[in-house]
């Protein structure tokens, strides 16, 4: 009888810590959105220019697939510019896949990994486009990311599903040539690194069992 009840006691503690391991992680899976404002800081280096160093705002859209619990991927676009309106600026305009990792089970901080293709360009902007472009250069290259999701409302069923996401990133420029609209040569071995500051809110899929 000692037996039968031993196991029987440990069975039922065991589907409890099952029972309550589902609960405090719950499965996640699909659709995700992120809207981002955020302030960045760029160094420029050329083998023909002077380095320089700039600031600005920069802002990002991005959607993409919740694989897991601890994954997610998707694509991006992000648009740093020395200033917003009118006028001469200078934009880093970029297109990313990309790909976040929870590595904790509260699923708060992140780190983040991108490819994509990166344009510096010198433009003049009226609104919000570009109506005259005075040098441009593009090539491909990394970003990688650290972050933190803030729940809000998560005690409610509509508020758990966004967040609150402040994140560091450092973006990367390789070498490229930057040219005029004719095609003439500005300067060659042109390099950007990017650092930026943003607070996003994130759109989750909701928890499922």
């Amino acid at each position: 009888m000692g037996t039968r009840t031993s196991a029987l006691v440990t069975a039922l503690l065991l589907t409890c810590s099952d029972v309550a391991t589902g609960q405090a992680h719950p499965v996640r899976h699909g659709v995700w959105l992120d809207g981002a404002l955020g302030y960045g800081w760029v160094h420029v280096s050329s083998d023909t220019l002077q380095g320089r160093s700039q600031h600005g705002v920069d802002g990002i859209l991005a959607l993409g697939w919740t694989l897991s619990s601890h994954v997610r991927a998707g694509v991006a676009w992000a648009q740093w510019s020395t200033k917003w309106g009118t006028g001469r600026q200078n934009w880093i305009t970029r297109y990313d896949i990309l790909a976040y990792y929870y590595p904790f089970a509260d699923r708060s901080f992140f780190v983040e990994a991108a490819i994509g293709s990166g344009d510096y360009a010198v433009v003049h902007a009226s609104g919000e486009r570009a109506d005259t472009n005075f040098i441009s250069g593009h090539a491909w290259g990394p970003t990688v990311a650290v972050g933190w999701d803030v729940r809000l409302g998560a005690g409610s069923s509509v508020g758990s599903i966004f967040s609150l996401r402040p994140r560091l990133s450092y973006c990367y420029g390789p070498s490229r040539t930057l040219r005029s609209p004719d095609g003439s040569l500005i300067a060659s071995g042109w390099r950007q690194r990017l650092l930026s500051l943003d607070i996003g809110i994130v759109m989750h899929p909701p928890d499922s069992r």
